[in-house]
């Protein structure tokens, strides 16, 4: 049983969970390989060592070479998803995820879901974060995910919706009834992107938890 336990103190995001994943060991040309497997034009997939703090970790970059991109419905992402041949764990992990952010995004703007336009979310972007993550984890043979509290930020960022407090409306839905650990640092800290991960796809701990670490990764935002 291979284990992912999920330390998101700095916050998270998906390119965050991209280089995490990379650095602990996922293979970067297999996962663009899979990835182009989506059929959808107008990306790259970049990846370089870095340091954060004096911390080395992996930092891996979604360049989006259309700007063109439409604004998708959820339902327009998973069906990318569910046409394409990727493994069937990837697909039903993926569409957890888009449906977390989806229903979040619902609740936040009181509209029916299928109404729902994810703007900065519903980006080709988030649709390689995401289904890149659920990649990575299944060339990882992760077969259960935890995760400590997630970190959130404060003030007021600004997104496509304008000035909103942080942690932003969209995300503070996603991350309900899930823990989280409120900071004094300006700014966003956990995107909707890497809240949806962690809450459709990990089980939470807050108690002391005792492991013998196999393997370490950090990716950095």
């Amino acid at each position: 049983v291979r284990i992912l336990f999920i330390d998101a103190v700095a916050g998270a995001s998906g390119d965050m969970f991209l280089g995490a994943l990379v650095d602990l060991g996922a293979d970067f040309n297999e996962l663009s390989r899979q990835l182009s497997t989506l059929n959808v034009p107008g990306f790259a997939l970049h990846t370089h060592s870095t340091t954060r703090h004096s911390i080395a970790g992996t930092k891996v970059d979604v360049v989006v070479h259309d700007e063109d991109q439409p604004h998708r419905h959820v339902g327009d992402l998973i069906a990318i998803i569910e046409a394409s041949p990727l493994h069937a764990d990837v697909k039903e992990m993926a569409g957890l995820v888009l449906m977390k952010l989806a229903q979040a995004e619902s609740e936040a703007h009181r509209v029916p879901l299928e109404s729902v336009h994810l703007h900065e979310v519903g980006g080709l972007d988030c649709l390689v974060d995401v289904v890149g993550t659920c990649i990575a984890m299944q060339l990882l043979g992760i077969d259960h995910i935890f995760s400590g509290p997630v970190s959130v930020g404060t003030g007021v960022i600004t997104c496509a919706h304008g000035k909103m407090p942080e942690p932003a409306p969209g995300t503070i839905a996603i991350l309900r009834d899930f823990p989280i650990r409120k900071t004094t640092i300006e700014g966003e800290m956990t995107t909707p992107t890497g809240a949806a991960i962690i809450a459709a796809l990990a089980y939470p701990v807050t108690s002391a938890v005792v492991m013998t670490p196999r393997r370490i990764g950090y990716g950095a935002g």
